[in-house]
C-alpha cells in the first residue's frame, strides 16, 4: 500500500491528497505535528519536508512530483498537459508552489499559534503521543515554529501583501469569464492555486482538520470573510466545491 507521510492540516499535504484521490490511488495516510513530521520524512527517505509518498517503486518528497506520479493514473485527465498550454500550467504552478504557498503558511501560522485553543485543535488527527508532547511542550515549539517561519510584524505585512497581490493576478486572469486558470479544464493550475490558498479561504472540503472559526483571532476571521469574497477566492471554493473528490 502507497504511503502519505503529512501534516494533516498542511495546504501542501492537501495538494496531494487532493491529486492522490482524484486518480483513485489507494494510499494511507501518516499524519504528525509539525518539527515531528521532519523525522518522519527522513525515515521515510525524502529530506525534512512533507508531503512524502512512498509507492512500491521510489519515495517522493515534493508535492508537484506527486501530483506528476499521478497524471495518466487510472484514466484520469492528466493534470499537466501538453503543448502551449501545459507550459501555461507549470509556470503557474511553479509561482503558487513558490510565493503563495509560504506566504499563505505564515499568515496562517501567525494567527493560530498565540492561540493555544486553536493550536490544540489541530491534535486530534496526529498519534495520540505526539498530541501529548506537543501539548506538554507547546510553549517551546510555539516559539521554535515561530522562529522557523519568521513569524515578525514585518514578515507577516510582506506575506499579507505578497497573497493579496496573487489573489489579484488570477482575479484578472478570470475577468475574461474563463472557468479554470489555463485551457478549457481542470488542470494543476487550479489544483494547486485551491489548495495552496486554503489558510486564507477555509474551504469547506478541505481534507485535512482545520481550526474551527470561533478559535480564529477576529481580524483574521475577518481577513478570511474578505478573501472569500474576491473572485480569486470565490473561484478557488467554486474549485474545491465542483473538483475536490474525497
Amino acid at each position: 500500500m502507497n504511503r502519505l507521510i503529512t501534516i494533516p492540516f498542511s495546504h501542501y499535504c492537501e495538494k496531494a491528497r487532493w491529486a492522490l484521490d482524484r486518480a483513485h490511488v489507494a494510499y494511507v495516510e501518516e499524519p504528525h505535528l509539525p518539527i515531528i513530521s521532519s523525522v518522519a520524512a527522513r525515515r521515510a527517505g525524502g529530506t525534512r519536508t512533507v508531503p512524502v509518498l512512498v509507492t512500491a517503486e521510489r519515495t517522493i518528497g515534493d508535492s508537484t512530483e506527486i501530483l506528476r506520479w499521478c497524471d495518466g493514473r487510472n484514466g484520469v485527465s492528466p493534470l499537466f498537459p501538453d503543448g502551449a498550454v501545459g507550459d501555461e500550467v507549470r509556470a503557474l504552478e511553479h509561482d503558487f508552489d513558490e510565493r503563495l504557498g509560504p506566504h499563505a503558511r505564515r499568515l496562517a501560522y501567525a494567527a493560530v499559534l498565540p492561540s493555544r485553543a486553536a493550536s490544540r485543535s489541530l491534535f486530534t488527527a496526529v498519534p495520540a503521543w505526539e498530541a501529548r508532547t506537543v501539548k506538554a511542550t507547546f510553549p517551546l515549539v510555539r516559539g521554535l515554529m515561530m522562529k522557523k517561519l519568521k513569524i515578525t510584524p514585518a514578515a507577516i505585512a510582506r506575506s499579507r501583501t505578497i497573497v493579496d497581490d496573487t489573489f489579484a493576478a488570477v482575479a484578472a486572469r478570470l475577468a475574461d469569464g474563463r472557468r479554470f486558470l489555463a485551457g478549457d479544464r481542470f488542470t494543476a493550475a487550479d489544483l494547486t492555486f485551491a489548495t495552496l490558498a486554503a489558510p486564507v479561504i477555509a474551504p469547506e472540503q478541505y481534507g485535512g482538520p482545520l481550526p474551527p472559526r470561533a478559535t480564529w483571532p477576529s481580524d483574521y476571521a475577518t481577513y478570511i470573510d474578505a478573501m472569500r469574497r474576491t473572485p480569486a477566492g470565490a473561484f478557488a471554493l467554486r474549485i474545491y466545491g465542483e473538483e475536490r473528490v474525497n
